[in-house]
């Protein structure tokens, strides 16, 4: 119930619930006027009945659920805040969904392309790929491996379409829109991971125990790589002459075996064009960036 409430705070979630209320009134009000026919007391009292479902139910609720716009982030704040000194809050799926969803508030700013469809997606598969992590057993090497290969994604990505744009979409901004939704949404679930690795490191390691290794950045952080990828999104979005990628090609360290840039590409791009609801295309990214033989590796390496 906690999550639910604090998640009233998106649009596409309070529109859900309006549509819920309004089906729930709906059906409130046949059924009153079901028993109003059955029991003989007539059915020209249904304006009646129509007034106490839409002016005393519907309205007042629908009311309390726009209050939610403002109530939803700050009581997603809170209970981040309560979270936050606990070790075992990415154990729990709901106690981690709300501190995913708050590092997701904080930390990535969505460029002005992006619709709240791929902020959604962006969030639900930081949570999705959080809550994978911590069943792996080992939270802070699957979520290293998931950020380092969604961030490796990223720079492919970033750079081919970056290319593509500058040579065939040169003179139409609207042909890079869906191309750019799609690698804006990976960017922000990325920059998300790297906020919960850093925050999970925190308490493991220290304060300075959660910077995941990049080289070839001049002192840079992945951080600010991923900063750097979503306004370029806005750039190509925007920009009648395409700018170029100057960011020098981002280098991980992973262990062998895990999927390639272009898989994680597909994955999501499949995810990210998917109609809602989404769940095996989402349950396919999961799969790519976190793979199960990496699960059941891990558990016969501390077995």
């Amino acid at each position: 119930m906690r999550l639910w409430l604090t998640r009233l705070g998106d649009t596409r979630a309070r529109q859900g619930a309006t549509r819920l209320l309004a089906a729930g009134c709906a059906l409130g009000f046949l059924v009153t006027m079901a028993v109003l026919q059955v029991t003989g007391r007539g059915g020209e009292r249904w304006v009646f009945v129509l007034i106490v479902w839409g002016a005393l139910v519907f309205l007042p609720l629908w009311l309390v659920l726009q209050a939610f716009q403002t109530l939803g982030p700050a009581l997603r704040g809170h209970a981040a805040a309560a979270l936050a000194t606990r070790e075992d809050r990415y154990a729990r799926p709901g106690s981690a969904a709300i501190v995913v969803e708050e590092l997701f508030a904080r930390t990535v700013v969505m460029p002005r392309i992006a619709t709240p469809v791929q902020a959604a997606r962006a969030r639900e598969g930081a949570v999705a790929l959080v809550a994978r992590a911590a069943r792996h057993g080992d939270l802070l090497g699957a979520l290293h491996r998931a950020t380092a290969r969604c961030a490796l994604g990223v720079d492919a990505w970033v750079r081919e379409v970056g290319r593509w744009a500058e040579v065939e979409a040169a003179d139409s901004i609207q042909a890079r829109w869906s191309q750019t939704r799609a690698l804006a949404a990976l960017a922000a679930l990325t920059r998300t991971l790297l906020a919960a690795y850093e925050d999970a490191a925190a308490d493991r390691l220290g304060a300075a125990g959660g910077q995941l290794g990049v080289r070839g950045f001049d002192g840079r952080s992945l951080a600010a790589f991923l900063d750097s990828a979503l306004d370029y999104c806005d750039d190509l979005s925007l920009e009648v002459e395409v700018p170029r990628w100057e960011e020098p090609p981002l280098v991980l360290a992973l262990p062998p075996g895990g999927a390639d840039p272009e898989a994680v590409r597909a994955a999501w791009q499949a995810y990210a064009d998917a109609p809602d609801p989404s769940r095996a295309a989402l349950d396919g990214f999961l799969h790519t960036v976190l793979p199960e033989r990496e699960r059941s590796l891990r558990g016969l390496s501390s077995s």
